[in-house]
């Protein structure tokens, strides 16, 4: 059948007062509107069905949101739940949807059920919008490079233990930016797993960059008469640009870069996060969040003006799994995490936060050896997308890449499940924030090894199903 698509956007700015997600340190509610929050929606339909995403400036959404969100659009948009992705652009200006552990009692006791029902009402009318508003569309697909403007903040010493590093001077973050591009580069196209830390560097006091993907995949759909209609844009790197408030509403550099992009093409742009769980900006605060957005915009137009048009009527395919991510051994029972919260969990410091974190992942655990976690894959002609849950280790990302029978593949993380950090075998040996205390008694990451071969192989299983038609 032809290819159609549709396109729709809503706000979903929160209203002032409202207790905002992403750093364990705010002890305020937000003050001000930097400037709104949006959600996007796009729906495509082809030879082969039909699927739709919806990318929303939050931090994240967890699985009980995205059920509540594809209940409400399925049957409307024409579509089986399974086949609406719904994904966070990663926004840690954004408000909390549900009382967050790691916040003070102020901002849990805080958070609105009234703003995340209506949001995921919002979310849900909006991928509906996008698919009555279906049409005749043509697709392209192309990749750039976004280079210097982020970096893995995982580089590790001689004795292989991570030192964690947030922040960088530019200097530093400009050598760790480049040296981490050029180890990624360096992994085969299908091949298996490629260079993972470079030699000491004098920039990084010594330390050894790893990985950091810096590409810019996009899907370009333009209508039959040839005026943009929408496209779809990936780069990984936390939402923490900022611009030195840590209490104003905004939805950080992906704005700037969905305005960029728009000033550049005249047409409206998706921009998904990619595997962002160990890469941050290289600039933080002042004009950050232009400088960061701007690059990724003007990079992501720069692709869509070299796009290569797909096939005539490109094939187009959409399939969702339950993989089991393996849990770390010692994790806390149900019963453990609740004797600990209710010792600890009223405290507003790192016991408490440690206890309330056990209690939460304990309760989606189940005192079960594997926790069921949703990866989604989709497909137009020779691109394929990828949408994994949680914040994922750049690494698995740019493995599920490396094999992946695509020309292009997008693998968009905070997709249709907030889980955590997934991170590396070599990652969890390493330490550091992601993977956090291997100790029993204080571990709160219930994603333990053997996370990375269960999403690498689960979301290549379903891009060769895809790509076989």
């Amino acid at each position: 059948m032809p290819l159609e698509a549709g396109f729709a956007t809503c706000d979903i700015t929160p209203p002032i007062g409202c207790p905002l997600s992403g750093w364990a340190g705010r002890d305020q509610l937000a003050s001000s509107i930097d400037d709104p929050l949006e959600a996007v929606a796009l729906f495509i339909a082809g030879d082969g069905g039909a699927f739709a995403i919806v990318c929303a400036d939050l931090e994240d959404v967890d699985a009980a949101f995205v059920a509540d969100v594809r209940a409400q659009a399925a049957a409307q948009a024409g579509l089986e739940p399974h086949r609406i992705m719904v994904c966070a652009t990663h926004d840690h200006f954004a408000p909390c949807l549900r009382p967050v552990p790691y916040t003070k009692r102020l901002l849990r006791e805080a958070v609105d059920d009234n703003y995340t029902r209506e949001t995921a009402r919002r979310l849900a009318d909006t991928v509906v919008e996008a698919a009555r508003a279906r049409r005749p569309a043509v697709a392209a697909c192309s990749c750039a490079r976004a280079p210097g403007i982020s970096f893995n903040r995982r580089p590790v010493d001689v004795y292989q233990n991570v030192q964690w590093r947030g922040v960088l001077e530019p200097q530093a973050a400009e050598v760790a930016s480049r040296v981490g591009a050029e180890l990624a580069a360096a992994w085969p196209r299908h091949g298996h797993l490629g260079p993972r830390l470079s030699p000491p560097l004098v920039e990084l006091d010594g330390l050894r960059a790893a990985p950091v993907d810096n590409e810019v995949p996009i899907l370009r759909i333009d209508t039959t008469e040839g005026t943009p209609l929408a496209t779809l844009g990936t780069f990984a790197a936390h939402g923490v640009a900022g611009k030195g408030d840590l209490y104003a509403i905004s939805a950080d550099y992906p704005a700037e870069a969905r305005h960029s992009f728009q000033r550049a093409t005249g047409g409206p742009m998706i921009l998904a996060n990619g595997c962002c769980g160990d890469v941050g900006p290289a600039w933080r605060g002042g004009d950050s969040r232009a400088r960061v957005g701007g690059a990724i915009g003007c990079a992501a137009a720069a692709a869509w003006h070299r796009a290569l048009p797909l096939e005539a009527d490109p094939p187009v395919g959409a399939l969702s799994c339950m993989v089991q991510i393996p849990v770390p051994p010692g994790f806390p029972t149900i019963a453990e995490a609740t004797a600990e919260l209710e010792q600890y969990g009223h405290l507003d410091d790192d016991v408490g936060i440690r206890a309330r974190r056990r209690y939460k992942r304990a309760l989606e655990v189940g005192d079960r050896p594997a926790t069921p976690r949703e990866v989604w894959a989709a497909r137009v002609g020779d691109m394929g997308i990828v949408g994994l849950p949680g914040e994922i280790l750049a690494e698995i990302g740019l493995q599920i890449k490396q094999r992946s029978p695509f020309a292009i593949t997008s693998v968009i993380s905070m997709a249709n499940d907030s889980a955590q950090y997934m991170c590396t075998d070599a990652a969890i040996r390493e330490g550091g924030m992601e993977p956090g205390p291997q100790q029993p008694a204080q571990r709160t990451n219930c994603n333990g090894p053997g996370t990375e071969a269960a999403l690498v192989e689960s979301a290549l299983q379903m891009l060769r199903q895809l790509h076989a038609g």
